[in-house]
């Protein structure tokens, strides 16, 4: 390498997910249901040897609950950001060898996203809650859990 090629750093790795199952219609900010519960359960599970560091969710109760399981083994608390802009300055300040948690929502996930530089996401539909986005620099994969 010479000394004007520089390798550019992907900085964190960022998994971003929708909070997990909530039954339709139940209200402005509804709890989990069973299978959303599993579901955060799985997240932990899914999750939990992937040097998670830092994870942040909204100030409604079905993003927290769904992080719940996952920061309790780790003991992390969980940052509580309700916009994607704030979300990605924060995400930008982490160091380079991060690994950070979005628990968000199917509007805010592209958002956070579009807003660290990565590819366009597929609009999440309401009833889409096992979609696991890895954005790793500008390279997203899709997965499925739960």
């Amino acid at each position: 390498m010479t000394s004007r090629e520089r390798v550019e750093e992907p900085g964190p790795v960022v998994v971003l997910i929708r909070h997990a199952d909530v039954t339709p219609g139940g209200g402005a900010d509804p709890p989990l249901n069973a299978a959303g519960t599993a579901r955060a359960q799985q997240l932990r599970h899914v999750l939990g040897d992937c040097g998670v560091t830092a994870i942040f969710v909204s100030s409604l109760q079905r993003t927290q609950a769904t992080a719940q399981p996952l920061a309790a083994a780790l003991g992390l608390q969980p940052i509580i950001q309700d916009d994607a802009a704030s979300i990605a300055a924060a995400i930008r300040n982490l160091a380079n060898s991060t690994t950070a948690l979005v628990v968000g929502h199917s509007n805010t996930v592209p958002d956070v996203v579009a807003r660290l530089d990565g590819p366009a996401v597929t609009p999440i539909a309401a009833t889409e809650f096992d979609r696991l986005l890895v954005l790793a620099g500008r390279r997203l994969c899709t997965l499925r859990y739960g």
